[in-house]
């Protein structure tokens, strides 16, 4: 059959060490003495049955140092040339690129030519596969092109971080069900991390609350990264380019968290016009980047705005619900080793009861960040970014009452070059948050004066420095040290963590790595989901501590198909983590339960009754699996004054279990993966041990992606995952957890190349058509235990997807 393709390979420029670069994060070293991967042999890849015209499609190659493709994946999707190019790069072969001489992994980038197939003539067969000859270049060869700056190597010094969990493209993202496309959607169904209930973006990692579980965006610390309820991710999908997990001793870059790190990386600037746009039925959104000053600058606009207000007025007059959040990016050349950007994001959200005299809030928040960054190189060794950071932070409550965080933070990062074996990463930050409360005319009620004490107006300090070497000790093994120190002041109280880090990564043979990671983690007091403003003053009861540690074996078994597997463990110390801890016995109700006028964890406060009315794990009105709010009520609960105390509870524990990934790249004619997590979490807290009240013993993501042909995908994704642990029932003491919970997400995507650039989808998608609803907490009397469901949590979705 005939084929009209040709490859273009880019020159190569020095070659970068440290993790994948991007021009978001501190600028990366270049390696002296570098030799670019050399294509062998004479590439064949077949023009798409049923396509038309000439293509060219932009390939991120990862080459390991045997010369493998072990990754290929496209800059733009130009169906039906861009997934035939992906799957037919994953069979070529290089001679490895060297550093110093030595075989190295690389990424490169690299263009494949489509040119259409000449008309057969008559009665004579169709002449043999071949790739089209370049101009000025001998027939089957490939040609050398510089392709408008594209071209780039980037070696993959250490390889990835251990502690990272294997992270999916946005091109992969955008083929799993549920995730509506977007990057951040992609946490929940990583291994290690556990749902509070399905649909809320909160969630714990690897036994970790969701109020110690930290959310950067190129290093900019941000309180939350989805819009309310089942909503979608605060940033534009377009600007995202990866998004990393790390559920444990993760680098030292990452700190004051003692759970785990979900860090989003926005795209290099582009050096040409390039924009996406969405409609749905609950939001639209659009992101148009455009370079200027022949090439020196790049400006950039997005964001996404909602109208589910409108819609759910027709199907409930009383519900208001409503979000939107934008992002500005801006950067300058100042000259061949300097760029000076400025990147701005925020968002807003609100969900609100109308009622026949007021709008109670329900859910009300809104944050703004302003980032600017001056980024030198250090010559050939290293470079720098200084950064100031600005930024807001609010939460609604009743009555026109604010919770608010203003904060101005600076930072610096260094990478240096130290010799052939190391390299130096290390930094220095300093943050302070000024939180007060906006009352209504004043007003200082019981109430008011109750969450005053709680979230007292004040200034907080954080300062910390930290370093890690990347040390390749030899070809097969790489050993990161790291530490990282934090002095943290709030209230006239004041602490430090010391908080040491330790990766390895050892190539046990060509397609097997020993994996490990170990650290120390320290926090503040913490809310129980990260709510902006919601920062408890004080340090009372000193910092929260987490030791964790990991081992792992990465497994790549050809055909883009890897698995990984991990044991982990992680002890907690003074956890204030009020969503776990329960008490075994308190005033006359059973163990697990609280009278419904007590503060969980406060047995000392006496109920107004005899005890009858009792509530498992948490009285009305507190976040808890026996409440069917789940975190969503977080701002309106925590105002009353029985919460005012939640986050003082503390407690020990430790989490410890076994995790899963396998993973076909989705973007092949049949992908997929399977996500296992195999856990226990416990707490101990007045002194006794118990599994925590969100312990799941199994999780189960498992998912499809299908290529139909003729440019139609589709998908399916399955979710399981074991009940609650159940309060003790007396008509049914058999009975030790709720029921579990399961559901079915499905996708179907037909798609249009209007030509070379321009391409648009039509994208149907429907979360839990299973419509299964969902245990989250008992109703107990003295008669006994009646479970409380919620849902079903269903999500139905037609929209149009474009760009260029």
């Amino acid at each position: 059959m005939a084929v009209g393709s040709a490859v273009a390979w880019g020159q190569a420029p020095p070659a970068t060490a440290s993790a994948p670069a991007t021009s978001t994060t501190a600028p990366t070293l270049a390696r002296p003495v570098m030799v670019p991967p050399k294509l062998v042999g004479d590439p064949t890849v077949p023009y798409p049955e049923g396509a038309s015209g000439d293509a060219s499609v932009v390939l991120t190659l990862t080459i390991d140092k045997d010369g493998a493709v072990q990754s290929a994946t496209a800059d733009a999707v130009q169906e039906p040339f861009s997934s035939r190019a992906e799957r037919a790069a994953l069979a070529f072969r290089f001679e490895p690129a060297t550093r110093d001489g030595t075989p190295v992994a690389v990424r490169i980038r690299m263009v494949l030519d489509f040119h259409p197939p000449p008309p057969p003539e008559p009665r004579v067969p169709d002449p043999p596969a071949e790739v089209k000859a370049a101009p000025n270049r001998a027939p089957g060869k490939p040609s050398a092109r510089p392709s408008d700056g594209i071209e780039e190597v980037q070696v993959r010094g250490a390889r990835g971080e251990p502690s990272r969990t294997a992270t999916l493209s946005r091109a992969e993202v955008r083929q799993i069900p549920g995730t509506f496309g977007d990057p951040f959607r992609a946490i929940e169904i990583m291994p290690g991390v556990t749902p509070i209930v399905s649909g809320l973006p909160f969630f714990f990692v690897r036994g970790a609350p969701p109020g110690n579980v930290g959310y950067y965006l190129d290093g900019v610390r941000v309180p939350y990264l989805f819009h309310v309820g089942a909503g979608p991710s605060v940033v534009h999908p377009g600007l995202i380019d990866r998004v990393d997990l790390y559920s444990g001793g993760y680098p030292a870059r990452y700190g004051r968290y003692s759970g785990g790190i979900v860090a989003g990386e926005t795209l290099p600037q582009s050096t040409k016009l390039r924009g996406e746009y969405n409609v749905r039925a609950f939001d639209a959104g659009a992101l148009v980047e455009a370079p200027f000053a022949n090439g020196k600058g790049n400006v950039l606009l997005g964001g996404r705005y909602s109208y589910t207000a409108a819609i759910l007025t027709l199907l409930s007059s009383a519900t208001i619900l409503d979000y939107w959040d934008y992002q500005a990016r801006v950067a300058y050349d100042l000259g061949r080793d300097d760029r000076l950007s400025v990147f701005a994001f925020g968002a807003y959200d609100f969900l609100g009861e109308k009622t026949a005299t007021e709008t109670l809030t329900l859910f009300g928040t809104e944050f703004h960040r302003v980032d600017a960054r001056y980024d030198h190189k250090l010559g050939s060794d290293g470079a720098i970014r200084t950064a100031v950071t600005l930024g807001i932070d609010r939460t609604r409550l009743q009555n026109d009452r604010f919770l608010r965080d203003r904060l101005l933070g600076t930072r610096t990062e260094l990478s240096y070059r130290l010799g052939k074996v190391a390299t130096l990463r290390a930094g220095a930050d300093v943050q302070m948050d000024r939180y007060d409360i906006e009352l209504n005319g004043g007003d200082l009620s019981p109430s008011n004066a109750n969450i005053a004490n709680a979230f007292p107006s004040r200034t907080d300090l954080a300062l910390g420095a930290r370093a890690d070497f990347v040390l390749a000790l030899a070809p097969t093994f790489d050993l990161t040290p790291g530490v990282r120190v934090d002095l943290f002041t709030s209230d006239g109280q004041s602490a430090m963590g010391v908080d040491p880090r330790l990766q390895s990564r050892v190539k046990a043979g060509s397609r097997v790595q020993l994996l490990s990671a170990l650290g120390l983690a320290h926090q503040p007091p913490s809310f129980v989901i990260p709510v902006p403003g919601f920062q408890p003053g004080g340090l009372r009861g000193g910092l929260q501590k987490a030791l964790q540690e990991s081992f792992g074996v990465e497994v790549d078994l050809g055909g883009s198909t890897t698995v990984t597997a991990t044991l982990f463990h992680n002890a907690f110390f003074d956890m204030s983590d009020a969503l776990s801890v329960t008490t075994p016995q308190v005033n006359g109700c059973p163990p697990g339960a609280f009278p419904a006028d007590t503060i969980a964890g406060d047995p000392g406060r006496q109920p107004t009754g005899n005890g009858s009315r009792c509530s498992p794990r948490f009285p009305n009105g507190q976040i808890g699996p026996d409440r069917s709010g789940g975190g969503g009520q977080a701002s309106q609960t925590s105002g009353d004054a029985q919460n005012a105390r939640a986050f003082e509870t503390r407690a020990t524990g430790s989490a410890y279990g076994f995790e899963l990934f396998l993973k076909r790249k989705l973007t092949s004619r049949i992908g997929g993966f399977v996500s296992y997590t195999l856990s226990r979490s416990t707490r101990t807290a007045n002194n006794a041990t118990f599994i925590a009240s969100f312990d799941r013993t199994h999780v189960l993501n498992a998912a499809i992606a299908v290529d139909l042909g003729r440019n139609w995908r589709a998908g399916a994704r399955g979710t399981f995952y074991t009940g609650l642990p159940k309060a003790p029932d007396p008509t049914n003491p058999g009975a030790t957890r709720l029921d579990p919970f399961y559901k079915v997400d499905l996708r179907l995507e037909k798609r249009w190349q209007l030509n070379q650039r321009f391409w648009i989808s039509a994208v149907a998608e429907w979360v839990n058509v299973t419509f299964t609803k969902e245990s989250v907490g008992t109703n107990c009397t003295l008669n006994g235990c009646v479970e409380q469901k919620v849902g079903p949590v269903t999500i139905p979705s037609i929209g149009v997807e474009g760009g260029f």
